[in-house]
C-alpha cells in the first residue's frame, strides 16, 4: 500500500472492492454507508503519531496513547470510535520483548497502529489486496476482535514454545547430559523470567476484553460482537492457565535436574566408596606389617610376595562380592 505524508497505508473497503488510497484523509468525510476505511501506521514517531490524530479527531487521551509505546493495555469509549491497545510476545527468536498493537475502531474508519511485525495484519493485507474471501465487506468490531485473537494465540504460542523446549531440556537431564549444570539452571531462571513477564502482561488484559464484552460500546458493538469478545476473554483464561502450567514446568525440569544431578553424584560416591573397600584390607595388612616390632616373620624375604597376593586376592573378593549383589 502506498504511504500517505504521515507514513500510515491505508485500504478502502466499499461492498465487495478493496481500493488502495493515498490521500485517505480526503476520503473521511465522503464515506458511503458501506464504506470503511483501514488506515495502518506502523512504527510511528510522536511526530506522525500527533499528525494522524488531528487529521482523525481524536480525543487528547487516545492521541496521547498512540504516542506511548511503553505503556498498558488501554480501553476507551470515546463515543464515536474505540480505542484498544494490546501488547503481544515479539515475533523475533529471542521474544523478549512485547509488540504494541493499537486498533481504533469507529463506524467509517478503523485505525491500527503498532511498533513491530503484526503477521495478522499482514495477512489480512495480503486476503484484501488478493481480492480473496468477502474481504471487501470488513466490519470494524470483528477486525478487532480477529486482532485481539491473535494477541491471545501469541501468548499461547510462546508458552507452548517454553513447554517444548522444557521438554528437550527434561530429555537432555534423564539422559545423563548435564557436564555444566550451572548454565543449565541459568537456561530454567530465563525460563521462568519469561514466563512471569508473559503472564502478567497477559493479566493485564483482563479489564480491556471484559469491557469489550458489553454490546454498547457507542453503538458501534453489537451482541453478536460482545458474545464474540466474551468468548475471547474465556481463551485468555486458557492462556492465563496454560502460564501456571508452564510455571511449573518449570519447577518439574527443575527436580529433574536436581535429580540426575544426584543420580550422578551417587554414582561417584560409589566408585569412590568401592575403590577405598578395595583397597582397605590392603592397606589394613601392610599397617600391621609396618609396625615396629621385630619379628622372625621378616626374616623371609619371599613373604612379600604371598602378602602381595592376599591383598590382591582380598580386593578381587570384594570385587566378586560386589558384583554379586548388583552394587556395580
Amino acid at each position: 500500500m502506498a504511504e500517505d505524508g504521515t507514513g500510515a497505508t491505508a485500504l478502502l473497503f466499499d461492498r465487495d472492492d478493496v481500493e488502495e488510497v493515498d490521500d485517505w484523509a480526503d476520503l473521511l468525510g465522503r464515506l458511503g454507508r458501506s464504506s470503511i476505511l483501514w488506515i495502518d501506521l506502523p512504527s510511528p514517531d510522536d511526530h506522525r503519531a500527533r499528525e494522524l490524530a488531528d487529521t482523525l479527531e481524536l480525543a487528547p487521551a487516545s492521541a496521547a496513547r498512540l504516542a506511548d509505546s511503553k505503556g498498558k493495555p488501554f480501553f476507551g469509549d470515546f463515543g464515536t470510535y474505540v480505542h484498544v491497545t494490546a501488547y503481544a510476545p515479539g515475533a523475533d527468536d529471542a521474544r523478549e520483548d512485547l509488540v504494541r498493537v493499537a486498533c481504533l475502531v469507529s463506524k467509517r474508519w478503523v485505525l491500527t497502529v503498532h511498533d513491530g511485525e503484526v503477521p495478522v495484519l499482514d495477512s489480512f493485507r495480503e486476503r484484501a489486496e488478493g481480492g480473496t474471501g468477502d474481504t471487501g465487506r470488513i466490519e470494524g468490531m470483528q477486525f478487532l476482535a480477529g486482532l485481539l485473537e491473535w494477541v491471545v494465540e501469541g501468548y499461547l504460542e510462546a508458552f507452548e514454545e517454553i513447554e517444548v523446549d522444557l521438554e528437550e531440556f527434561d530429555a537432555r537431564a534423564m539422559k545423563g547430559r548435564v557436564d555444566e549444570p550451572e548454565k543449565l539452571v541459568e537456561q530454567l531462571v530465563r525460563h521462568r523470567q519469561r514466563i512471569g513477564l508473559l503472564r502478567r502482561a497477559l493479566v493485564s488484559h483482563r479489564t480491556m476484553l471484559l469491557a469489550l464484552a458489553h454490546p454498547e460500546l457507542g453503538g458501534i458493538a453489537s451482541d453478536e460482537d460482545a458474545e464474540r469478545f466474551a468468548e475471547l476473554r474465556a481463551r485468555l483464561e486458557e492462556a492465563v492457565q496454560a502460564a501456571r502450567d508452564s510455571r511449573d514446568s518449570v519447577v518439574g525440569s527443575f527436580d529433574v535436574l536436581i535429580a540426575q544431578t544426584g543420580y550422578r553424584t551417587n554414582e561417584i560416591m560409589k566408585v569412590l566408596t568401592l575403590a577405598s573397600v578395595l583397597l582397605l584390607p590392603g592397606a589394613l595388612v601392610a599397617g600391621v606389617l609396618g609396625m615396629n616390632f621385630r619379628v622372625g616373620l621378616f626374616e623371609h624375604s619371599n613373604l612379600f610376595w604371598v602378602v602381595l597376593a592376599l591383598i590382591a586376592l582380598f580386593a578381587l573378593a570384594t570385587l566378586a562380592a560386589a558384583r554379586a549383589r548388583r552394587w556395580i
